[in-house]
């Protein structure tokens, strides 16, 4: 059996840090850019807050250069795609954008 070379490992152990980093980066209180409304609270995969979803048990996956919705329940917030900008705004195109300061 051929042996991995060590820098396809390091390869791919870089790439699992760049995934588990972003996952964590995203995490904290969102506000909608235009109003300064608190819209949404991301921590530790799940969606413990989010503006017209009180109560559903809501996750969160990411997925390359966008974070996705989960919503068991089907709301419309199921399979809500959020573009993660490099300023780490969360965006979703012309509906707006969601930063984690007040503007």
């Amino acid at each position: 059996m051929p042996r991995p070379k060590p820098f396809a490992v390091l390869g791919l152990l870089g790439l699992l840090g760049v995934a588990c980093s972003t996952a964590s980066g995203v995490e904290g209180k969102y506000y909608n850019s235009g109003t300064g409304e608190y819209a949404m609270e991301l921590k530790g995969g799940r969606v413990t807050w989010m503006q017209g979803q009180q109560g559903r048990a809501m996750t969160y996956a990411i997925r390359g250069d966008s974070l996705v919705i989960n919503d068991p329940q089907g709301g419309f917030a199921a399979g809500m795609t959020f573009g993660i900008e490099k300023d780490g705004t969360l965006s979703l195109g012309v509906l707006g954008s969601l930063t984690k300061q007040r503007p």
